[in-house]
């Protein structure tokens, strides 16, 4: 009986282990804006498109289930966005999932309105990204700086006080 309770604890030893190893294995992705789609302003508001970029270094798919994201420019909290569709990013590849936004001026200081007027924008992205792994559900949280490029459609209308475009 003693040598069963012992060939039971090894087990259950070697199965802990297996899994923290597992767990080692997964490197979390990289997820930053690619750059902004400016589809609209006007004299309340605006509509734009954040495309986010996400970068998968493991040897293994990952299955985005929800995105959080929010985003700051010029030290403003511009706003949040829940992507709860699903979204694919391949072994060692990269996907682009686009984040309708919709934000209204009051409350954004004067510096977002000059900074959409540019052609790239300042901003702090922050949020978490819920993933499927071979191994089971991940959420990783993440921080990103830059400045991402400026795309307007045409037919956009000029910013209020953003200067001449």
């Amino acid at each position: 009986m003693q040598v069963g309770g012992a060939t039971a604890l090894l087990a259950l030893v070697l199965a802990s282990a297996g899994c923290s190893a597992i767990g080692d294995l997964f490197k979390e992705p990289d997820i930053q804006l690619d750059h902004v789609v400016v589809r609209g302003i006007g004299l309340t508001g605006g509509n734009l498109d954040l495309v986010v970029k996400v970068e998968n270094p493991n040897n293994f798919a990952l299955q985005g289930t929800k995105l959080q994201v929010g985003i700051d420019v010029e030290g403003s909290h511009l706003g949040d966005i829940t992507y709860d569709s699903d979204f694919a990013v391949p072994e060692s590849g990269t996907t682009t999932v686009t984040l309708p936004l919709r934000f209204g001026w009051s409350g954004v200081g004067s510096a977002v309105r000059a900074a959409l007027g540019y052609g790239d924008l300042p901003y702090t992205m922050q949020g978490q990204a819920t993933l499927q792994t071979p191994w089971g559900r991940k959420v990783v949280s993440f921080t990103h700086e830059g400045r991402a490029p400026l795309i307007r459609q045409a037919g956009n209308v000029a910013i209020p006080g953003a200067g001449p475009s």
